[in-house]
């Protein structure tokens, strides 16, 4: 299980960087790129050490969480005020367009994360 959780969030935290980008006109989007980026290096770190660090991949599921509802919040500004001719530009659309992928793929990371923890804590 741990290896699903590890290759969903190399896939969240591949997408979840280049959210950043429209962080000028949805500041919440910049919080997403850390959020994938310690969720992807607490499922290594649990990937590496076994079950004795179960706790990490509870930490992963709520970064999971936390970032989908960021990713949310941020794409709801993108997508509620439309300024035509803002600065932005071009990086709105991208990070419109990798914070549609990323809010499912947090998700499904966060998702993933408390099935691995739970198997790691022999409850699964």
């Amino acid at each position: 299980m741990e290896w699903l959780a590890l290759a969903m969030w190399v896939l969240a935290a591949a997408v979840a960087l280049p959210v950043g980008a429209g962080s000028f006109s949805a500041p919440p989007l910049g919080l997403v790129a850390p959020l994938g980026v310690a969720g992807l290096a607490l499922c290594v770190i649990f990937a590496a050490g076994g079950a004795d660090a179960a706790t990490l991949m509870w930490v992963a599921a709520g970064l999971g969480v936390a970032g989908a509802a960021v990713t949310g919040a941020g794409a709801a500004q993108l997508i509620a005020g439309e300024v035509p001719g803002s600065p932005a530009g071009h990086a709105e659309e991208y990070a419109s367009v990798f914070a549609g992928i990323a809010w499912p793929l947090l998700a499904v990371a966060g998702t993933i994360s408390v099935l691995a923890a739970l198997a790691a804590d022999g409850t699964l």
